[in-house]
Order: structure tokens, then sequence, then C-alpha cells
């Protein structure tokens, strides 16, 4: 019998569509974005693709929480040092993107040791089931204290901003996509996969079904309700994850 984890995230159904059909796990996909989550950007002006995206989707979901957030609560000293020397060495390092976290990775460290864990668990461990852990960065835990969020808020804010379907329909119907969320998934994915090409052994069921869905988005094509067009094609997408029922997909339902 499994036992009841407090720390299980609950994945959002389109969110396991978008990593069934990109052929990554859930557990690979989010590791990504807390991996791109970092302090030192986040203090950056400077733009550093991917790691921009990631922690605008984290200031996205702190400006609706709280509308008008944008600095870090923790007014203590000797934390406003080690933030105020990231902001020295972001300006040292210019576009050094690199070099600049390396060398702020010594306050990072001293402010993991300086917060509390108010807001994640001690153990820096999340579960996606009780056998699928996600590990948090230091970087992670460190920007979840400093602006009051626990890291399942971060991350199902994350995965929520995850649609196939509406990124599909933007794209076929030309209408702009602002979902920074959506481009970093995309962006981050494919470059995994990359790395990753023993993953695209297309198998005869896959085949057919890129062939349908092909077909699937020429006849939506006369469909010009967004709404009606983006539901379509969640359900077409849906019924494709359904009918596949990965385990590893599974979690915490």
């Amino acid at each position: 019998m499994t036992k009841k984890n407090p720390n299980l995230i609950t994945v959002p159904l389109e969110f396991k569509v978008a990593c069934t059909i990109y052929h990554i796990t859930i557990q690979e996909a989010l590791q990504i974005f807390i991996y791109y989550c970092t302090l030192y950007n986040a203090l950056n002006s400077r733009y550093n693709q991917y790691f921009d995206e990631a922690n605008e989707t984290l200031f996205r979901y702190l400006n609706t929480k709280r509308p008008g957030t944008k600095v870090i609560l923790r007014e203590e000293e000797e934390v406003q040092q080690c933030i105020l020397a990231i902001v020295e060495e972001a300006a040292d390092c210019g576009y050094d993107f690199v070099l600049g976290r390396r060398r702020s990775t010594k306050y990072v460290n001293r402010l993991f040791k300086l917060l509390g864990r108010k807001f994640y668990p001690t153990s820096r461990t999340l579960y996606l089931d009780e056998e699928t852990p996600l590990q948090l960065s230091k970087d992670f835990c460190v920007m979840c204290e400093l602006y009051g969020c626990h890291p399942a808020e971060f991350l199902k804010h994350y995965m929520s901003m995850i649609s196939i379907a509406d990124a599909e329909t933007r794209l076929d119907m030309n209408l702009q996509n602002h979902n920074c969320s959506m481009h970093f998934f995309m962006d981050t994915t494919n470059i995994f996969l990359d790395d990753h090409q023993e993953r695209f052994t297309i198998t005869p069921d896959e085949s057919d079904f890129l062939q349908q869905a092909g077909e699937f988005r020429l006849y939506l094509y006369t469909i010009r309700n967004f709404p009606q067009r983006k539901a379509l094609l969640q359900k077409f997408y849906q019924e494709y994850y359904q009918s596949n029922n990965q385990k590893q997909f599974n979690y915490a339902n």
C-alpha cells in the first residue's frame, strides 16, 4: 500500500501530454526547469537565453500571487550583503554568464545556510511518486525562501503554462504567443533531445499518430474560433496520451 507523502506533486494532464509527445519524462523536464532557475540570472539585468525564460516564469507567478512584488522579501543584513555581492558579480562579469554564476556560487551557498527551511523540504527532494524524486538545487531553494514560495508552487505554475494544443493553435492561426514558459519548454526540450538521439526511433504507432496529427490540423484549418479549435486539439492529444497510458507519466494522480 502506498504511503501518503505530502511532498508529492500533482502533474497536470496537459503537461503529461506535452512530455509524451516530446519523448521526455516529467522528471527530466522538471529537472531542466529547476537547473535554469538561478539567483544570479534573476539579479542580472542582461538577457541570458533559457535562464531568463525560466526566471520570468517564477516572476510572472509572483506577480499573479502578489501583484507588484518585485523585490526580495528578506531584510537580514547578511542576506542583503550576499544579494548585493551577486549583483556586483553580474556587473563585473558582463555577458560572461558562466563565470558570473561560478563566482556567485559561494554567495548562493552562504544564503542557503543563512535562510531557514520554511518553504522547502530539508532533504531538498520532492517526489512525483513514491519512487521518482526531484532534486532541488541550492539556487532553486534559495529563491523559494527569498520569495516566500514552496518549490511545488513554482513547479505547478510552470507545468500549468505548458500546452501543446494552445501553442499549435496559436501558430496555425498566426497569433502571437507570449508564453515564455512554453517557449522555454520547447526550446530546452529540443536541446535535451539533441543529446539523446536514441529517443528518435519512431515506432509504427507513432508514425501513424504523426500522420493523423497532420491530417487533423488540416481539418481544423477552417475553424477560426480559437477556444473551439484549441479544445478539439486538446481532446485529440489527450486521447493519444491516454491510449499510450505510459506508467512513467502517471504521477501523483
